[in-house]
């Protein structure tokens, strides 16, 4: 099978050592790079640095990037790592058809993104471009191509290479050395959350590749990003392994001049709607689906490069042999959006397991997913078409198609995953504060029911969000994947009068979606609850039809405070620090 990466080569140019702003500690300035223009601190616009504030660099958490070939580790911004460093993987049978490791340069580059950092220059900080989103994070690169066709990014995979790179860092689990390279103390982890960066046309998200991804994801509940897809001309819909259902599906913003900047879709940037196919009617239907979850800076983008002779430079001549401090500059694409979303969502589970402890529920996919999605900001042209039905405000798609639930805020992030409820009691809803998560279970004809505690003013911004998993099996034996059952839930907004639900307001039903989503006015001064619906099984391909009635879930919600205080993203000095906690989860594996 013939693939295509989700980068955009042909921007791709090299700067040797190229001259950043440094500020003492991690930390970032709003100067450019490239005195000419538009190079930005991407973390810092993205809101990151909310996190490092707070301590929280990835420490104790383990990132995977399955991408054609291996990041090469010896660029300068892998060799000193202050957490764990690279950890390379791959179908051991491919040992023999290379008999060097295949270093390749869009993984370089998008490894970098992910956790790159350094070197550190004494006395004086590190560079903001060579920080990577995570970078106390374990990095395990793992390698899906059999060979690279030509020089034109696209690559060829087996069942067997394929399933490989993702059921060994998924399932498996990876040796790494917690205290760091040359320590010899290893303890075998999967990967917390995991990153692709390239696709095929799969449209309806059916293809085994897709599905297979998508049952790791149900079995095992990492938090799984992956690139939209690029189009200069063609389809412009959402490639596959992207279009499946259970990942985070991330588009590309252009790098504009506005205040704030990327706040513009990218052009090249693959969008919906998706299709849909229905395995018990054995139909299908055309552009029903929002496929794309969350937006994040695309254009313009600074990485390690690898200019090397194998991977995707397999037949060339190295241009700048055994340097390994270039740097691509102005790259673009949604392979560069996607590790973005990643490194958040690495952050977002380490901040987690500090302070909530290793067993809170925040770490898992439908958490994580829901957080970034309900924190994200709407840019301009953000539409999920509600209408008012008899009185009822309805969207039947929930996201925008274009751009999801809009561009990542990790700030935002930051204040929705702690800053209120932390999952709630048992499984069925209650009581709730303005802002919170929970991990829910719902049944047919039992919906949850989630009702604020105080009342909410008129014009105050209501935003909820709602996922669950489309439910997929993985063959070990055989290595195929197939269908099981996919069920179809319903989020809505009722006012309350006397302790029960009186009026339905809003609600967001999207028959072929497995996000739910609401934004909206509140319409009056009152006191309101949300409500998590099983609506209906849509197909249930299960060998004795018995899928089950009922659905686990994520569901985060905020109405700010009125004159709540906005979160100004400025110019901070910090210092790198590991929470005292997280050495006693390594000693009990939950590294």
């Amino acid at each position: 099978m013939a693939v295509q990466r989700s980068g955009r080569h042909k921007r791709w140019g090299v700067v040797v050592s190229a001259c950043g702003v440094v500020l003492g500690g991690l930390s970032w300035s709003a100067q450019a790079i490239v005195s000419s223009n538009t190079f930005l601190p991407i973390q810092q616009i993205v809101g990151a640095d909310r996190f490092y504030n707070e301590g929280y660099y990835g420490f104790g958490v383990v990132v995977a990037n399955v991408e054609a070939g291996h990041v090469w580790d010896q660029h300068e911004v892998f060799t000193t790592p202050v957490g764990p460093g690279v950890y390379q993987v791959q179908d051991p049978s491919l040992d023999t058809a290379f008999t060097t490791t295949q270093y390749d340069s869009h993984a370089t580059a998008v490894g970098s993104i992910l956790t790159g950092i350094g070197p550190f220059q004494p006395g004086i900080g590190y560079y903001y471009y060579q920080f990577g989103m995570a970078p106390g994070a374990s990095l395990i690169s793992s390698a899906i191509a059999t060979d690279w066709v030509g020089n034109t990014g696209e690559f060829n995979i087996s069942t067997k290479s394929f399933n490989s790179g993702y059921t060994i860092p998924m399932r498996d689990g990876v040796p790494i050395e917690i205290f760091g390279k040359g320590t010899g103390l290893f303890i075998t982890l999967q990967a917390d959350v995991v990153n692709s960066s390239w696709g095929f046309d799969d449209p309806a998200g059916t293809s085994q590749e897709s599905m297979t991804i998508d049952s790791l994801i149900g079995s095992h509940r990492q938090t799984v990003c992956l690139a939209a897809g690029n189009h200069d001309a063609g389809s412009p819909q959402v490639v596959g392994p992207g279009s499946g259902y259970n990942t985070i599906t991330v588009g590309a913003l252009a790098s504009d001049q506005d205040n704030p900047p990327y706040r513009t879709i990218a052009t090249f940037s693959n969008v919906g709607p998706n299709d849909f196919h229905n395995p018990k009617l054995n139909l299908d239907i055309s552009a029903v689906r929002a496929a794309v979850d969350i937006m994040a800076p695309g254009q313009d983008i600074v990485a390690a490069a690898y200019t090397g002779s194998t991977g995707s430079n397999t037949g060339q001549t190295d241009p700048y042999p055994s340097q390994n401090n270039l740097y691509y500059v102005g790259i673009a694409g949604t392979s560069f959006a996607s590790p973005t979303v990643a490194g958040g969502a690495a952050l977002m589970v380490g901040a987690a397991r500090d302070r909530l402890g290793a067993a809170t529920k925040a770490t898992d996919t439908l958490i994580v997913k829901a957080i970034l999605l309900n924190s994200a900001d709407k840019i301009p042209g953000w539409t999920n078409n509600t209408t008012s039905v008899n009185g009822v405000l309805v969207t039947t798609q929930g996201l925008d198609y274009s751009s999801g639930a809009g561009a990542m805020n990790l700030n935002r992030a930051f204040d929705q995953e702690f800053a209120g409820n932390t999952d709630l009691t048992g499984l069925g809803g209650g009581a709730i504060l303005r802002i919170g998560w929970d991990y829910g279970h719902v049944a047919i004809g039992a919906p949850n029911d989630y009702i604020f505690s105080d009342p909410l003013a008129a014009g105050e911004m209501l935003t909820a969000t709602l996922d669950w998993l489309i439910h997929r099996t993985f063959d070990a034996t055989t290595g195929e994947s197939a269908e099981s059952y996919f069920n179809d839930l319903d989020l809505q907004l009722w006012s309350v009068k006397n302790g029960q639900l009186d009026t339905l307001i809003a609600e967001s039903s999207s028959m072929y979606n497995n996000v739910e989503h609401l934004y909206l006015a509140i319409p009056s001064d009152g006191d309101y609850a949300l409500r998590v619906l099983f609506f209906a099984n849509t197909f249930d391909v299960t060998p004795n039809g018995d899928a089950p009635p009922s659905e686990d879930f994520g569901l985060a919600w905020q109405v700010p405070e009125p004159g709540a205080m906005v979160w100004v993203v400025g110019v901070v000095m910090f210092g790198m620090r590991r929470k005292r906690r997280s050495a006693l989860r390594m000693q009990c594996g939950n590294f």
